[in-house]
């Protein structure tokens, strides 16, 4: 088997000794709505099928595994990635996948062609797959390796089937970046008085020395990322100063337009064996097709004081433990949420890289009038998940509440967008821990 699904496992393990798309919210003035691409085709990560499960796009530095949630490469560097994904079917299906560069909010595509910022003709067959075995369900696990793309900006994978563009199974974003800015950053406390128990604040700043822009102000776009996802992405207002011959570029603002929401630690199960409960399970009938699990009744945290745990920030990993050589032999559990709460007057998700943070209908808790009970079920691969109660329309969420103490990741993402050029480059990049950035 291939060789990051040996460190997937050794990874799982760490963990069980020890015991994560929604457009950018600008805070700017943008306004422009360009014209979509594919009418069918939604900008962001998502399954159009019901059977294909656990897609992952997983970045190697070198041989070295980087990440299985954050698909941002450097452009020019010995970056790879590699996009795995289930097909919960018995037979072999004729997949193919395009790669598409987008504008710098992902709402269309570039004015640039493939040929511009890909070495080969941009229709990859799927060739790589293995059926599991030993599995109640059955399924085919896919690999593709990504081809090195030549310009910097976002980027979206999408998989078809039958060499028919219009019947598109997934689709995936990743990002390729440039070294042309440096990034200064500093995390604290909120500086609005009211959100100083709940809130955490950014402030940076971009020099430009390896660039030349002239219209710095108008022509940079930051955008900033809590924990790799974009529901909890924004775009940065202008800068508050420019200095240093329109090189330095200051974001420091005093009335929240940087502020995040602390949240709270994420919660997590274990599934990672069927021969007894792990982490957060309550029950697992191992007599179903598929297997079924229930996992013990959530409920709210908001009144509760912040309580420290080593999370993962809403990733997932598979993982099984009975088998570890390989995830062929690793299961799917239909797996049962609850949440024991009153009614909310929002609708309340249940959200974590595994769903790809998505609001949609198909992660919104249904409420049980009887039993006072929110309700939803998933089709997981065996391992180890990361989840969090997202409740629509609140600062502060009445299910998980909000703490400035929680430990998030963050990154940020510098764009530049003008007129003079054909596409959105992407020239700077940096990612850091909340609590290291003090």
């Amino acid at each position: 088997m291939k060789h990051y699904l040996n460190i997937l496992i050794t990874f799982l393990i760490i963990i069980s000794t020890q015991i994560s798309c929604v457009p950018v919210q600008s805070t700017g003035n943008n306004t422009s709505k360009p014209t979509r691409y594919y009418p069918d085709l939604s900008f962001e990560n998502k399954s159009y099928q019901e059977r294909i499960n656990t897609v992952q796009l997983i970045l190697f530095k070198g041989n070295r595994m980087a990440s299985t949630h954050n698909p941002v490469m450097e452009l020019g560097k010995n970056d790879r990635l590699l996009l795995t994904f289930d097909d919960i079917n018995d037979q072999q299906q004729q997949y193919f996948a395009k790669i598409i560069h987008c504008n710098k909010d992902w709402t269309a595509k570039s004015n640039i062609q493939a040929m511009d910022y890909l070495e080969e003709f941009n229709q990859f067959p799927i060739r790589e797959f293995e059926f599991s075995f030993d599995t109640k369900l059955g399924y085919i696990h896919y690999e593709w390796q990504v081809p090195n793309a030549k310009l910097s900006g976002n980027y979206l994978i999408i998989v078809y089937q039958n060499n028919n563009e219009d019947d598109i199974i997934l689709s995936e974003r990743f990002m390729v970046h440039e070294n042309k800015a440096g990034i200064n950053y500093k995390m604290s406390v909120s500086n609005v008085v009211t959100k100083r128990r709940t809130h955490q604040e950014l402030e940076f700043e971009v020099m430009l020395n390896k660039i030349n822009i002239v219209n710095t102000g108008s022509d940079i776009y930051p955008v900033l990322r809590q924990n790799y996802n974009w529901l909890f992405a924004k775009e940065a207002p202008k800068p508050l100063q420019i200095s240093d011959g329109n090189k330095r570029l200051t974001y420091k603002f005093y009335n929240g337009e940087l502020n995040f929401p602390g949240n709270n630690e994420f919660r997590f199960f274990d599934i990672s064996t069927v021969n007894f409960k792990g982490n957060g399970v309550a029950n697992i009938n191992k007599e179903t097709k598929p297997i079924t699990t229930t996992l013990r009744i959530d409920g709210p945290r908001a009144s509760e004081a912040y309580r420290e745990w080593e999370d993962r920030n809403g990733t997932f990993v598979i993982g099984n433990r009975e088998r570890q050589n390989t995830p062929l032999v690793s299961d799917y559990f239909l797996t049962e949420f609850k949440l024991k709460a009153p009614q909310e007057t929002g609708d309340i998700y249940i959200v974590g890289e595994f769903n790809n943070w998505q609001l949609s209908n198909k992660n919104r808790m249904k409420y049980n009038t009887n039993t006072g009970i929110y309700q939803n079920s998933f089709l997981l691969k065996q391992g180890y998940y990361e989840y969090f109660y997202f409740v629509e329309d609140q600062t502060n969420n009445s299910i998980e509440g909000s703490h400035f103490q929680t430990e998030n990741n963050y990154d940020i993402l510098i764009y530049y967008s003008s007129p003079q050029i054909r596409y959105d480059r992407l020239i700077g990049y940096t990612e850091f821990n909340s609590r290291a950035a003090q």
